[in-house]
């Protein structure tokens, strides 16, 4: 009699064990996590349709708050860019600049863990001329205070530390925002007047340039990390007078005297780091008038080479040229007199003819990549400032 329930617990026993096996194997298989519940499991990534990775070591990191860096204001340094740590989310724009009416179309929150929710933010990632969604169609992951948005088209990652000075990464792929063509190859732009994808971040200023400070600096580290076509170019032929990538970092400059006849026109002025046409060198500078395509805002533009910073002694270029992929290269440009001299050349094109430079505003200013060019292209940035010195 015993040996028979020996032999029955024995046999149930045996299906127990089999039981929890294929449970742990299951649970395995799954990452431990939920589909569909929107939620960031172990330090995973959600995306539109709310998709964990399954990582299983959570940063421990992941549920810290997120604090603002406070701007700096003590009498010495005046900072002009708010929140350089993104703790407050970032706004994204339509695809078509001139129809946003300057209404963002979404608001990455970080998972609703930023301060304020979306109702605060003070960045804005634009996304024109763009087919890929990053208000939609993202996956989002957390590491730490490192939040990261991707859309198949555009990667933005930025660091919420309250330690960091505008820490970031923007990428973007052509092969991926460009349509193909009826072959479904990778296509080139052939038409000057069709628009390109950008990945910028922009934030509004709205500050004067004070004549009494010493100087107004534009500061930056950062490394390109890649900068590639993936077009078949026995199809589609380079054509250098309209296919680039530039890596370039713009402000816009009004006329502030309410006495002149240029009052609160605007122009672009700004510096190009990084250009597919002059990878191995430094980029040139150039002057014109916005335009080549449907939303050009007409305005001024003046952009100074990197090379003539040499020849200033309160800035500095730490290495040139400015233009390879890997190279991490650091700029602090005292940008007044690239100013002065700005405006000179923009008078002698008919704009901002009442305009001085004692009385001038900052508006906005934007970072990232354009491609009028159809590249696969990523920048690294480590530190990013504009402030004034006293």
């Amino acid at each position: 009699m015993r040996k028979m329930l020996w032999q029955k617990w024995k046999k149930r026993l045996a299906i127990c064990l089999a039981m929890l096996v294929t449970l742990s194997f299951v649970s395995c298989a799954t990452g431990g996590g939920s589909a569909g519940d929107g939620s960031i499991t172990n330090g995973g990534a959600t995306n539109g349709g709310g998709t964990t990775d399954g990582e299983l070591t959570e940063n421990p990191l992941n549920n810290a708050p997120i604090v603002e860096r406070a701007q700096v204001n003590d009498g010495k340094v005046k900072e002009f860019l708010k929140d350089l740590n993104f703790s407050h989310g970032i706004s994204v724009t339509p695809f078509i600049s001139n129809t946003s009416k300057k209404e963002p179309w979404g608001i990455l929150t970080y998972d609703d863990k930023c301060i304020g929710v979306g109702d605060s933010e003070k960045w804005s990632m634009a996304q024109w001329g763009c087919t890929h969604d990053m208000r939609e169609d993202y996956t989002f992951t957390r590491d730490g205070y490192m939040m990261t948005y991707e859309d198949g088209g555009k990667y933005l990652q930025v660091n919420t530390d309250p330690n960091s000075t505008g820490e970031m990464t923007l990428g973007i792929k052509g092969s991926e925002e460009y349509s193909r063509d009826e072959d479904g190859n990778i296509r080139e732009r052939t038409n000057l007047t069709e628009n390109w994808p950008h990945i910028l971040m922009s934030q509004g200023i709205n500050q004067a340039i004070d004549p009494d400070a010493e100087a107004l600096y534009m500061e930056i580290t950062y490394e390109v990390t890649q900068c590639e076509s993936l077009v078949d170019r026995s199809i589609y032929p380079l054509n250098t007078d309209i296919n680039a990538a530039q890596f370039q970092w713009f402000i816009t400059l009004y006329d502030n005297n309410p006495d002149s006849v240029t009052y609160n026109h605007a122009m672009w002025f700004g510096f190009s780091m990084f250009d597919s046409r002059h990878e191995g060198s430094t980029p040139t500078g150039y002057a014109a008038y916005d335009g080549g395509k449907e939303d050009s805002t007409s305005a001024f533009i003046y952009m100074f080479s990197l090379n003539q910073v040499t020849g200033y002694e309160d800035s500095y270029v730490n290495s040139t040229p400015t233009a390879v992929v890997g190279k991490e290269v650091s700029v602090k440009v005292n940008i007044m007199p690239f100013i002065k001299a700005a405006l000179k050349v923009a008078k002698q094109n008919g704009s901002h003819t009442g305009a001085s430079s004692d009385m001038l505003k900052i508006g906005s200013t934007n970072i990232g990549w354009e491609l009028p060019g159809n590249y696969d292209a990523e920048v690294k940035i480590s530190k990013l400032n504009m402030y004034q010195t006293y």
